[in-house]
């Protein structure tokens, strides 16, 4: 971090605009970002979100951030954070200048999603964090699920990645989205289920995005699942990821996952879909998000490890989770660059296996409390 960085002049920019139309007027501020734009200061947080209270200890430098919500606690210096005692690792330290407590950008997400009970809408801009505070926080909602959209990844002139056999990503993707679909057809009856592609077709990103979108606007209670298969370098590289949307990915190779999947963007912007992409986030889609992700990861680790191993729930910037407005998941299933994992991926009960886990983890998220 830039020593001058810190001693930038603070400034808090109230105004009020319309970024949804379905959205009553609400307060956007405009936070200063420090330190090359990957810090927040805890005082300005808390200058829009009041309900925060913070500890910290003098001798120690352990401080903690919590409200009704929950307790997140972190060490000055340190890069781990704990949220009820669970330990996240993040990029960067935090920092303290001065009286001044810096926040990398990974924990004020943290802080948005899961310590602020009503919607915040929120994006990281080049300088500037953004925050919508709703003049009237909506009221919760059940988290029961009446829609699933599944959207095979890739198809058509987009096959994905491939093992050395010349088995595509799109065959794989498809038939796990198929053997979903069908049971979630049998066993729930009453969810509405959409595909976005029923067959091997090349849809845009936007498009796929698009889809979930109609869906949602005259069903209540949308979840979508991604299917995907990861690619490595190295043949060694093996296991299973479940991805919610994020604009500060987890890690470096989190990055890397999110840019190979985002590389079909169509050539001509749909301007609505365009416009979707631009807006905040929602911290209460994305702990929905993450929630869903959990649950999915729980449920395919249980199933399926250790023929594929668990890497974790983690967040990047995918495209097509970006243009969905409805809690979202990617499920990179594992990887088909590693012949050991590549037979199983191609093994159509071994898909099933896939198929009914992910569908146990969306049954654990749709009972569980909001």
């Amino acid at each position: 971090m830039e020593t001058n960085s810190f001693f930038l002049q603070k400034r808090l920019v109230l105004l009020l605009l319309f970024f949804f139309p379905s959205l009553v007027r609400a307060e956007v501020a405009k936070l200063p970002l420090y330190g090359k734009g990957n810090y927040v200061g805890f005082s300005d947080l808390k200058t829009i979100l009041p309900e925060l209270s913070t500890k910290l200890k003098k001798y120690t430098n352990v401080g903690s951030i919590s409200t009704p919500q929950g307790n997140i606690q972190f060490r000055i210096g340190s890069s781990f954070y704990t949220l009820d005692g669970k330990i996240y690792k993040i990029p960067k330290a935090i920092l303290k200048k001065e009286e001044e407590v810096y926040l990398p950008l990974d924990l004020v997400e943290g802080i948005l999603l899961n310590l602020i009970a009503y919607d915040v809408r929120y994006q990281f801009k080049e300088k500037e964090l953004w925050i919508q505070i709703p003049k009237e926080p909506a009221p919760k909602r059940s988290m029961a699920v009446k829609a699933i959209v599944i959207d095979a990844g890739h198809g058509g002139k987009d096959p994905g990645t491939s093992d050395q056999s010349g088995y595509f990503e799109k065959e794989v993707s498809l038939g796990v989205a198929r053997y979903t679909y069908l049971y979630l057809r049998k066993y729930y009856p009453e969810i509405r289920v959409e595909m976005v592609r029923k067959d091997d077709r090349f849809v845009e990103l936007e498009d796929r995005s698009k889809f979930a979108n109609r869906v949602l606007s005259d069903t209540r209670d949308v979840i979508f699942i991604s299917f995907h298969c990861n690619a490595s370098l190295s043949e060694k590289a093996a296991g299973f990821e479940v991805y919610y949307l994020s604009q500060s990915p987890s890690t470096e190779s989190a990055r890397e996952t999110a840019l190979i999947e985002n590389r079909y963007i169509g050539k001509h912007k749909i301007p609505a879909v365009t416009q979707i992409q631009s807006q905040m986030l929602s911290s209460v889609t994305q702990r929905r998000s993450k929630k869903l992700a959990d649950s999915v990861a729980e449920q395919y680790e249980k199933a399926l490890s250790p023929e594929i191993p668990s890497r974790g729930v983690k967040k990047a910037d995918f495209s097509v989770l970006r243009g969905s407005l409805m809690p979202a998941v990617l499920v990179e299933m594992g990887y088909l660059t590693n012949p050991e994992e590549s037979k199983k991926l191609r093994d159509k009960s071994f898909q099933k296996k896939i198929a009914r886990s992910v569908i146990k983890g969306i049954h654990e998220y749709a009972s569980s409390k909001d």
